[in-house]
């Protein structure tokens, strides 16, 4: 139950993180490619939702800050033959806290009928909810939405293990999926399946248990939209072992960020976080038993 507390006093935080730069759009090439970061909306996390540092050692690493201003990133990869939209916000009309995916993908000249394809990182309502308009209608009529198999059999399959915290949300997770079941547009993939051209699955469990990472790829440039595998930037990035109450896996959640980090640190790849700051775009390296962060302003 305090879990569940703490969690929908996070979402209930008022006041906004929203990004100083102009309507929560950003812009990076990568390549052939374009990657816009559309800021849905902010959140305060407080640092008590941290497992494995002690409180005051925590807030010493954030300035001394009870909760942090949080932000909630999509993000949307033009390639050269499709459009594909990583995660869909929270939902909702944009006059609270989040909801603001619709305004941004507007400024961004944007036309949701033309995105192609959506990939979900996991079934949390911050990645799912603006799938569907306040009617219950496709909020992106002609996009196909796919997520990992395992994490609808979390969900929603026959054995299905929905934490205590997170059962209230799936009437809504159902009801979101639900005009894209009906019109044969949701479609889970299993470990093997292809996704489309320069586009690739990365299981990234942990922070749920079907977690999927997407990279991105077109003549050798590559972009990983990573989801929910690192929340507070200022700790997790220094210290990776330290996990959140909502891993449903926190060892699972602390390899897996450690693994994708090094790799990335090798490799020099410009990832997307959900929850890092808006524009939400980082490049790590390794130091000492963590990374250091280099943000894209």
């Amino acid at each position: 139950m305090r879990h569940a507390t703490l969690l929908a006093l996070v979402f209930a935080a008022s006041g906004p993180a929203l990004a100083d730069e102009p309507a929560g759009v950003h812009r990076q090439k990568v390549g052939k490619m374009e990657l816009l970061s559309l800021q849905d909306g902010g959140i305060q996390l407080p640092v008590s939702l941290l497992k494995g540092i002690e409180v005051d050692k925590a807030k010493s690493l954030v300035g001394g800050k009870e909760a942090l201003d949080t932000a909630i990133n999509a993000f949307l990869v033009r390639m050269p033959d499709k459009t594909v939209l990583v995660d869909t916000g929270t939902g909702g009309d944009g006059k609270g806290p989040t909801g603001y995916l619709m305004e941004r993908l507007k400024t961004a000249g944007v036309d949701p009928a033309k995105i192609d394809l959506i990939l979900i990182t996991h079934f949390h309502f911050d990645h799912t909810g603006g799938l569907i308009k306040a009617d219950g209608s496709r909020a992106f009529p002609n996009a196909v939405v796919r997520a990992a198999q395992a994490e609808h059999d979390a969900w929603l399959g026959e054995n299905a293990q929905v934490p205590d915290m997170m059962k209230d949300k799936v009437p809504a997770l159902k009801a979101a999926l639900a005009p894209y079941q009906a019109a044969g547009a949701y479609k889970p993939f299993g470990p093997k399946d292809d996704l489309g051209k320069g586009i690739r699955a990365m299981s990234s469990h942990g922070h749920t248990g079907g977690h999927t990472s997407y990279a991105f790829s077109v003549e050798g440039k590559e972009i990983w939209i990573v989801g929910d595998i690192i929340h507070f930037s200022d700790v997790q990035f220094a210290q990776p072992k330290v996990a959140v109450v909502f891993d449903s896996d926190p060892d699972d959640a602390i390899s897996t960020r450690r693994n994708f980090f090094k790799k990335a640190s090798k490799s020099g790849v410009l990832i997307g976080a959900t929850h890092l700051p808006f524009p939400g775009l980082v490049k790590v390296k390794a130091k000492g038993d963590g990374f250091m962060a280099t943000f894209v302003k």
